[in-house]
């Protein structure tokens, strides 16, 4: 068995109300799909992540065409974890010269998540079994993505079908990061969890002040109150303000990873199966953490190929809190499989088919697929 090709494809879509952030604003859609092809005819597909800028899906799609496809194509897929390593020992050092890190984990993460769901499919067993088992039949979501605009509407849908966690967006104005937080407290039952997101908006004196000044919210926990690469920092806030610091989704690698851990900056860490070597690199990040006794949320922002991947990963990897899901409408979250994702009591139900357990709409990706001779962002 040996994987004969793999393909970049490229969705996109605008959008009516853009998603805004404390750093961008997001005016479009972008989806970027991995098709891994073997030579018995079957495939796997997988999710690269691409939310900003919008010009990152030509980096990513020329590392996955010129970098990562000619290390793959020949290879037994069945040997994941080796490509795997691969991969990272070839082009680690390679993207700190190019300061590309990012680009080139997240086109891995496309491709390993392929392959691990062409091996389940090769199997007929969900990519949860092949990870060593079944830990929980359904898994547990958040509403993601809330704010600083309106969002009543979205909070009230999401209580509709059982979601009792909630998390804000803040960073952009304190007046109106603290009304938010408010009327989003006001909004939700007592027992509801609340999170906040600053998107690394804050310097570390303006996260304590406005963390502490955020006591009486009770707050589950704060998300990037900085700068990704400011652990000390991390660490520094997190001694001082007595409410758990989470993040994760822009640490690459073992040495980040450990480095996180050893510095005791993080209280729970959040991998993104899209961002940080697909399933394989991910599993790195979550076992280390656990010697650590730090639990996992993984991080999701994006279509529902890596949403599929998600939730094979927490039902099978022990240490998982909560899940993800990006509240705002996107059509590449619910409609690019033949079989909605659907919440029920605030979960998502293990699907019982094999590989990441979900078939693309062949012509609703035919629809809003980009020829990647002629995209333009």
């Amino acid at each position: 068995m040996r994987i004969t090709k793999v393909e970049p494809i490229v969705l996109q879509v605008p959008l009516t109300n853009p998603v805004v952030t404390s750093f961008g604003m997001m005016t479009s859609r972008t989806c970027v799909l991995v098709r891994v092809e073997a030579d018995t005819g079957q495939q796997g597909i997988g999710e690269i992540w691409n939310n900003f800028p919008s010009w990152g899906v030509y980096e990513k799609v020329a590392t996955l065409k010129y970098g990562i496809a000619p290390l793959v194509v020949g290879e037994d897929p069945r040997d994941i974890r080796r490509i795997h390593q691969k991969l990272r020992n070839t082009y680690t050092v390679m993207g700190l010269q190019w300061g590309a890190i990012g680009p080139i984990y997240h086109s891995m993460s496309g491709v390993d998540m392929a392959i691990w769901d062409l091996l389940g499919k090769h199997v007929g067993r969900s990519v949860a079994h092949l990870l060593g088992g079944v830990v929980h039949e359904s898994v547990q979501v958040y509403a993601s993505g809330l704010g600083p605009g309106s969002f009543e509407e979205f909070v009230e849908q999401h209580l509709e079908v059982g979601i009792t966690a909630f998390k804000l967006k803040v960073g952009r104005d304190e007046q109106q990061d603290i009304a938010n937080i408010r009327r989003m407290r006001e909004l939700l039952p007592k027992q509801a969890k609340l999170m906040i997101d600053a998107n690394q908006a804050w310097d570390e004196r303006t996260a304590v002040q406005r963390i502490q000044r955020y006591q009486e919210f009770e707050l589950t926990w704060v998300e990037e109150p900085l700068q990704c690469d400011d652990i000390e920092g991390m660490a520094r806030v997190r001694e001082q303000v007595g409410v758990p610091i989470a993040f994760g989704e822009n640490v690459y690698g073992q040495r980040q990873t450990r480095k996180v851990l050893e510095q005791r900056a993080v209280d729970i860490i959040q991998p993104d199966l899209s961002k940080q070597g697909g399933f394989s690199g991910c599993l790195q990040m979550v076992e280390m953490a656990a010697s650590w006794d730090v639990p996992y949320a993984p991080h999701f922002l994006g279509g529902a190929v890596c949403l599929a991947a998600s939730i094979q990963f927490v039902a099978s990897i022990p240490g998982a809190v909560i899940l993800e899901l990006d509240a705002n409408p996107n059509p590449f979250r619910e409609r690019l499989f033949t079989q909605t994702i659907t919440v029920s009591k605030g979960e998502i139900s293990l699907p019982r088919l094999p590989g990441l357990g979900f078939e693309l709409d062949e012509e609703f990706v035919e629809f809003y697929r980009i020829p990647l001779e002629h995209m333009s962002l």
